[in-house]
């Protein structure tokens, strides 16, 4: 079983490499939405990208993309192009262990709402504290999901 997850994460990191699929995204601005909401949809989007390897279904991994413009995927793809050779010789299924966010809402994001998110998460099996910073703008209805990640920053450190 783990090496058919670990084939579905070298499907994920196959992904990265594959041309850019545009996806419909019309920004709306949608100013009533919660803060806990915008933090619960960042946790929970950024939990299933660093454990998109253990999915049972390959597509599941495949469709964490979804929830990122192209910008905002390519720290993604290089997190992961330094860690999946060592996940995949030591078959490390990750385990990331949330730390409480700050969210920031930001006002100035043209014609979209939209917010930065500071989510950080531990991974112990890499033995790494892993800091991201988000912008998280509004998606078309249309999407399947209300938010997109616009921009993402990755800070690492070891521990």
């Amino acid at each position: 079983m783990k090496r058919l997850r670990s084939y579905h994460l070298l499907f994920l990191f196959a992904l990265m490499f594959s041309p850019v699929v545009a996806f419909p995204v019309a920004y709306v601005v949608h100013p009533d939405y919660p803060i806990s909401e915008i933090s619960e949809w960042t946790e929970q989007t950024l939990m299933l990208t660093l454990v998109a390897g253990k999915h049972d279904d390959a597509s599941e991994a495949a469709n964490v993309r979804r929830f990122y413009l192209a910008t905002a995927w390519r720290p993604m793809e290089a997190f992961f192009r330094d860690k999946v050779e060592l996940m995949n010789e030591k078959h490390i299924i990750l385990h990331p262990q949330p730390i409480v966010p700050s969210v920031v809402t930001v006002a100035d994001c043209e014609a979209t709402s939209c917010w930065r998110v500071h989510q950080a998460f531990l991974i112990p099996e890499l033995r790494n504290r892993v800091d991201f910073n988000v912008l998280v703008v509004t998606a078309d209805p249309s999407h399947g999901s209300p938010f997109l990640i616009q921009s993402l920053d990755i800070t690492l450190n070891t521990y």
